[in-house]
């Protein structure tokens, strides 16, 4: 159930991508001023209770889609992959079959989706301010590597 929980949070760590996308090298200060709008936006009680309800809403389609439209194209490029001769008849999958029959516990997942991605979010929230944080520290470790550290090409010299 945890792995199930954490891979709907995937789209989280996607949604927050565009945020962190710029130029090569912007001002350190420009860094963290995205990284704090991005813990604001995760941290904001109403964006996490729109993307919860659209994360339950889309995980109660997902468990009631038919799996046999996927699965039994799938089973057919394996069987030909396996060495299975090309037009072998391939076991028939269930039409009715869906995520939901597959794995009855997963009833509650929609709701427990909803229940937990606030908690998730504010935890990320916390995360990206820390990441502000840290962005200045990273910059003066990299400054002093490079100044430590022989030019490209030359060997160290002590």
């Amino acid at each position: 159930m945890h792995r199930i929980i954490l891979a709907a949070t995937l789209p989280l760590a996607c949604l927050a991508a565009p945020a962190l996308a710029q130029d090569s090298d912007p001002a350190p200060a420009a860094r963290s001023e995205t990284l704090d709008r991005m813990a604001k936006s995760l941290s904001d009680p109403a964006r996490q209770a729109e993307l919860a309800a659209t994360l339950a809403t889309l995980t109660e389609i997902v468990l009631d889609l038919p799996l046999a439209p996927l699965v039994e194209p799938l089973a057919e490029a394996v069987g030909e992959t396996a060495g299975e001769k090309v037009g072998e008849p391939v076991r028939r999958v269930d039409p009715d079959l869906t995520l939901r029959r597959l794995a009855p516990r997963s009833d509650d997942l929609a709701r427990t989706i909803e229940n937990r991605l606030p908690q998730t979010m504010d935890r990320l929230a916390g995360l990206s301010g820390s990441l502000a944080a840290l962005v200045p520290v990273l910059r003066d470790m990299a400054d002093q590597l490079e100044t430590a550290l022989p030019p490209e090409g030359k060997p160290a010299t002590r």
